[in-house]
């Protein structure tokens, strides 16, 4: 029995009739599609597999390229209390709800199309904790992904870390203790920690740059030197940082760009 066909009915695959229609081969009917070229109807589907009925119009952008789809990253400002899935990748349904378009930064500059393959087999790299905030990474590029695991303990990440009040911190050489303590090298959950270069933003407000990322190792050193960490938001990872990418926004990492 053909495949294609529904029995009962006259509707076929968009990727035979799209096939049929122009012609060219079946896989190349299924990478216009995929590519976000093909409208049913006057909309966009991205969907080899949707299938269409005779009367409905098919119709290809003139401005369609037959290219394979390349893998993207994704930056994105993580709101605080945001939960992840435990899964190795991003569920594709999680994945459409927290990049839409209305959440685009507005100067995203990459000039990519938004697409729903964009959306399937996004891999966390450096994942953030629930309730903090921040700079996130999401990639389907095996490349940026290698990048991330293999040189994780190199890769310096900056944090602005709010810390609960205190009226000891009025004191300025507790505050330059404090900085000391944050500067000592940290033997942490069985791993040998680099020291973080820290400094005060206000009584209540850290910034620190550590290489490395260890679940709980900021918490930790805020400890450590007698301050209760209350809020952790990561303003950089390597060399990309939020630069102004509002709460719960997102953006493609643009080609030039490097971790």
């Amino acid at each position: 029995m053909n495949n294609d066909l529904v029995p009962g009915s006259d509707s076929v695959r968009l990727a035979k009739r799209l096939a049929a229609q122009l012609p060219c081969s079946r896989s190349d009917a299924e990478r216009y599609i995929a590519g976000g070229w093909v409208r049913v109807d006057g909309v966009v589907v991205e969907e080899p597999m949707e299938r269409v009925r005779d009367e409905q119009v098919v119709t290809l952008d003139p401005k369609a390229k037959l290219e394979s789809l390349a893998s993207v990253t994704l930056i994105w400002h993580k709101p605080a209390g945001q939960v992840l899935s435990e899964a190795p990748f991003l569920p594709d349904d999680v994945a459409a709800r927290w990049f839409t378009p209305a959440e685009r930064f507005a100067g995203d500059r990459s000039g990519v199309r938004p697409l729903k393959a964009h959306m399937h087999k996004l891999l966390p790299v450096a994942p953030l904790g629930n309730l903090a905030s921040g700079l996130m990474v999401f990639t389907q590029n095996p490349g940026v992904a290698r990048k991330m695991t293999e040189d994780a303990t190199q890769l310096e990440h900056e944090w602005l870390a709010e810390v609960a009040a205190d009226p000891a911190l009025e004191d300025e050489d507790r505050r330059d203790a404090v900085l000391k303590s944050l500067g000592k090298p940290l033997f942490f959950d069985g791993w040998a920690v680099p020291s973080a270069r820290a400094s005060w933003q206000s009584e209540q407000r850290l910034r620190l740059a550590i290489k490395g990322n260890r679940p709980g190792q900021v918490a930790h050193l805020c400890e450590r030197a007698g301050v209760q960490l209350t809020a952790l938001r990561r303003l950089r990872l390597g060399r990309i940082a939020l630069s102004g990418l509002p709460v719960g926004q997102w953006r493609y990492l643009l080609g030039y760009e490097r971790f």
